[in-house]
């Protein structure tokens, strides 16, 4: 689950959920996986905005740093509840293929695109509602999109920084979707409640920080 958080929370929540209805008895390991990866979401996200628009990690470390804990005390709480289980894998295709960076390239593209036409048309709004949609499909794209943004007073630190909130927010609820349509009863009892943690651990640290 971490590692696999690292390349994609998305990947592991899909292979994971898809695993839950084949073997039962791994069901908490799956639980436990899935919650590390969405944890790791969070670190995964300051790393990419350090890379590129270090300012922007003042506005930003609260809510990613409020998310990060809740995840790890809930998967810390399922470890402790979880007995002992075998040994899982998850596969990714090769991060250095041709198709999926051109993907990535036009995606990103195309979320700045539309970032920037929002901001024109509906000011602040906008981009705060591009940011949820961006979100639901790729979290890569909007943070390092507004990291870039944030650039040189391209727009407010503090927007690009909430922004970057709702996307990780808007991306959890999807991948408890995920969970929901296609992982087991037991798998949605044990992984659905982190999603109010997480999303209230990282909305309460927005607002207040």
């Amino acid at each position: 689950g971490i590692l696999g958080g690292i390349v994609s929370s998305t990947a592991v929540t899909l292979s994971f959920s898809g695993r839950s209805k084949q073997v039962a008895e791994i069901v908490p390991a799956l639980a436990l996986g899935i919650i590390l990866a969405w944890s790791i979401m969070f670190a995964r996200v300051l790393v990419e905005v350090l890379a590129v628009n270090r300012p922007l990690l003042g506005a930003l470390w609260a809510p990613m740093l409020a998310g990060l804990v809740a995840g790890l005390l809930y998967a810390y709480l399922l470890y402790r509840r979880q007995g002992d289980i075998r040994a899982e894998g998850i596969e990714f295709n090769n991060p250095f293929e041709l198709m999926p960076a051109l993907k990535f390239g036009l995606i990103y593209a195309a979320v700045l695109l539309i970032v920037r036409t929002a901001e024109i048309y509906f000011g602040t709004t906008g981009i705060y509602v591009s940011s949820l949609l961006s979100g639901t499909v790729d979290l890569h794209a909007i943070t390092l999109s507004m990291a870039q943004l944030g650039l040189n007073g391209g727009i407010a630190l503090d927007t690009a920084a909430n922004a970057i909130t709702l996307a990780t927010l808007s991306n959890t609820v999807v991948k408890a979707g995920i969970v929901i349509f296609v992982g087991s009863k037991a798998l949605r009892t044990a992984v659905l409640p982190a999603v109010l943690l997480i999303s209230l651990a990282a909305g309460a640290a927005a607002w207040f920080f």
